[in-house]
C-alpha cells in the first residue's frame, strides 16, 4: 500500500463525485442514525464558497480515494485559522490518520494559518482522537448531534406550541424560501448578530460583520447547489426581526438540516424559539412531503436550545 495525499479544487467536477464514495461509508460508521448523505449533501459541506478559500485534502491508495478533509480559510475572519472535518474509510484509519493530518497542518502553514481544527464524531474519537493529541491537539468544543424523526412527532402538540401565546402573540410570524425577499435582506443580516452570543467551547471563532451583500450571495450560492432554504422569522412591529429558525432541504435526501437559531437578546423569554421550531416543522411536512427527518448540532454548553430540542422530540 503506497498512500499519497493530494490536495483537491472542490471547484473541479470530478473532485466531489469522487469523493462521495468515501463520504457515504465514512458517515455510516461514524453517525449511526444519519441518513445515507446525498451528493447535495457533499456539496453543502464541500462545495466552493465565495467567503473562503476550500480545499479537499485527501490521501489516495492507488487510485482510490480512502479518506479526506474539507479544509476552509475564511477570507475576511480568523485569519490565523484553518478549519474542516475528516471523513477516512474504517478500514485505513489506522494508516491513513497521522499522513492526513500532517498534510493538513502543512496545507494550514502553507495558508499562513497557526490554528487548525478538525471536527469528527464521537463515535470515531478511538480512531481519531489518539492521533490529535500525539501531533499536539486538545478538544476546544463539543457539539450534540441530534435528529428528530418528522414520522413519529405529536401534530397536535406542535400545533399547540406552534400558536401564538401570550408572551408572543404580538410578533408577526413569515415563513419564506429564499433567495430572501429585499425587504427582510438588512433585518434577517441584523438578526443573524444574535449567533455571536452562541457558546463556541475553547475555540476562538469571529463571526463576519454583518453585510447585506454577502448574505445575499451566500443565498444564491446554496441556489446554485439545488438546496432549498426556508427561513421562519417572528417579526416586531416596526419591521425588525426578533427571532428566527432556517432549515436545509436536499431534494435527494429524505434528511433536512438545521440551519441557524437566532433570537435576540431583547426578544429571549417570549417562547420564540419553539414556536418558530415547531412551525416551520409543520410547515416543511406540508411542503416537502419527502422529509422523514431532521438533523441538527447544537454545543453541548447551549442549556436552552438543548431543552427546546429534546422537549420536540430530537434524539442523539
Amino acid at each position: 500500500m503506497n498512500i499519497e495525499i493530494r490536495e483537491l479544487d472542490p471547484a473541479h467536477p470530478e473532485t466531489l463525485p469522487m469523493l462521495l464514495p468515501v463520504f457515504q461509508a465514512a458517515v455510516t460508521a461514524d453517525a449511526p442514525t444519519h441518513a445515507p448523505p446525498t451528493a447535495a449533501f457533499l456539496a453543502w459541506n464541500a462545495a466552493p464558497r465565495s467567503t473562503r478559500h476550500r480545499a479537499c485534502v485527501t490521501a489516495f491508495d492507488g487510485d482510490r480515494p480512502v479518506g479526506f478533509g474539507c479544509l476552509n480559510h475564511e477570507h475576511d475572519t480568523n485569519r490565523d485559522l484553518v478549519y474542516g472535518d475528516l471523513w477516512i474509510l474504517p478500514e485505513y484509519r489506522d494508516r491513513v490518520t497521522v499522513p492526513l493530518l500532517d498534510a493538513f497542518k502543512a496545507h494550514t502553514r502553507g495558508r499562513g494559518g497557526t490554528r487548525l481544527v478538525n471536527g469528527f464524531s464521537e463515535f470515531s474519537a478511538v480512531d481519531y482522537e489518539p492521533a490529535f493529541i500525539a501531533g499536539g491537539g486538545r478538544k476546544v468544543a463539543e457539539e450534540r448531534r441530534s435528529r428528530l424523526d418528522l414520522t413519529k412527532i405529536d401534530h397536535d402538540q406542535y400545533a399547540a406550541w406552534a400558536a401564538p401565546s401570550e408572551k408572543n402573540a404580538h410578533y408577526r410570524i413569515q415563513t419564506w424560501q429564499t433567495p430572501t425577499p429585499e425587504e427582510l435582506l438588512a433585518p434577517l443580516v441584523t438578526a443573524n448578530e444574535a449567533m455571536r452570543d452562541a457558546p463556541t467551547g475553547d475555540l476562538d471563532f469571529q463571526l463576519p460583520p454583518p453585510d447585506v451583500e454577502r448574505r445575499r450571495r451566500s443565498e444564491a450560492e446554496h441556489l446554485a447547489i439545488n438546496m432549498r432554504m426556508y427561513i421562519i422569522a417572528a417579526l416586531t412591529a416596526d419591521g425588525a426581526i426578533a427571532g428566527f429558525h432556517e432549515m436545509f432541504v436536499f431534494p435527494d435526501s429524505p434528511m433536512a438540516s438545521v440551519g441557524n437559531t437566532g433570537v435576540a437578546a431583547a426578544y429571549r423569554g417570549h417562547g420564540l424559539g419553539l414556536r418558530l421550531k415547531t412551525e416551520l416543522a409543520l410547515a416543511l411536512l406540508e411542503a416537502e412531503p419527502h422529509l422523514e427527518s431532521v438533523s441538527t448540532w447544537n454545543s453541548s454548553d447551549n442549556g436552552p436550545m438543548l431543552r427546546v430540542n429534546e422537549a420536540m422530540g430530537y434524539i442523539k
